[in-house]
């Protein structure tokens, strides 16, 4: 691909969009489709090559090929990340083995030559989760790749993110993905262990787990887990991340973390998006932030009211006090 800048060709933006959001009066993706009328969760939004933008996504609807899935992966387009149109059919649907119940938490990337790749959580009944791959010429039609990108048979992995950051070598560059790990089967307590850590690859399927922990469980409000990590390459080389918290009591909200190498990150004092609005009441979690024409930043992000509804909802960035 000419002109194929790795650093900033995804999870990347210019300024730090902070701490300040403000929620959009807005349903972003709502429950009205066969594919999505019953779920809607985990989005993930890329910039398009010609302009506009696309959200990948898991959904669970009563038009599912399979009476048992639990969710697949679908998309919706927009020209101005205000306005959502879904694209027709499935991009990831079930497979055996290793996503023969649900495919959830994509997370796209451009090629260096041409095409996409697709990073997702895959689960199996009575198996840990895994992290598996996809790869597509146009970002729609996606064909799953062999093996396992992340897993094992003791913990369960999900909720990736893939950066391209510095190789070894003066130009190189290698994957760094950010993903959370769970005991298996699941149980809470700060003492679980259920972090978000890395790994690196040299060709973005065989990944290497880099040592220590990048967010650890450490509060009351991440009695359960941290998870869902969203992390954003800032124009300076520094990163920020934006990523859930959950505990026995709040089912969620986005906080956020700063780090100046990727590796040694420095949590913020409170959340960034809390529960409370008329759509996210009950919930708030997997955050996705995406840069605007105007300057400003976008947070999309999963939530469920008081109904039981999980739909999208965005936050728009606000300027600091």
């Amino acid at each position: 691909m000419d002109n194929f800048d790795p650093l900033r060709a995804v999870h990347f933006q210019q300024q730090d969009p902070g701490v300040h959001w403000v929620k959009d009066d807005r349903i972003a993706i709502d429950l009205d489709h066969p594919l999505d009328a019953e779920r809607i969760l985990t989005p993930n939004v890329i910039r398009l090559p010609g302009g506009g933008y696309r959200m990948y996504y898991t959904g669970l609807g009563p038009a599912r090929r399979d009476p048992d899935a639990l969710g697949y992966i679908l998309s919706a387009s927009s020209v101005d990340a205000v306005t959502w149109r879904k694209d027709p059919g499935v991009r990831v649907d079930l497979f055996r083995p290793h996503a023969a119940a649900r495919t959830l938490c994509p997370d796209v990337i451009p090629l260096p030559d041409g095409g996409y790749r697709m990073y997702f959580e895959a689960l199996s009944p009575d198996r840990p989760t895994v992290i598996l791959s996809a790869l597509s010429e146009d970002g729609l039609t996606f064909a799953p790749e062999d093996g396992i990108r992340f897993g094992d048979d003791v913990w369960s992995y999900g909720t990736p993110r893939v950066l391209y950051v510095e190789g070894e070598t003066a130009g190189s560059f290698q994957y760094r993905m950010y993903f959370h790990r769970y005991t298996f089967p699941l149980r809470s307590g700060l003492d679980a262990g259920n972090h978000i850590i890395s790994a690196l690859s040299p060709d973005g399927l065989k990944f290497e787990e880099e040592p220590g922990v990048r967010i650890a469980q450490e509060t009351e409000r991440e009695s359960f887990s941290v998870y869902a990590p969203e992390v954003i390459r800032l124009g300076d080389g520094s990163y920020r991340m934006y990523y859930s918290g959950w505990s026995e009591t709040v089912r969620g909200g986005v906080f956020t973390a700063t780090s100046s190498d990727g590796l040694r990150w420095q949590k913020g004092s409170a959340p960034c998006i809390e529960l409370g609005g008329m759509w996210d009441s009950d919930m708030v979690s997997e955050p996705c932030a995406i840069d605007l024409d105007d300057g400003r930043s976008r947070l999309f992000y999963e939530a469920c009211d008081d109904d039981g509804h999980y739909r999208i909802l965005s936050a728009t960035s606000a300027p600091s006090d």
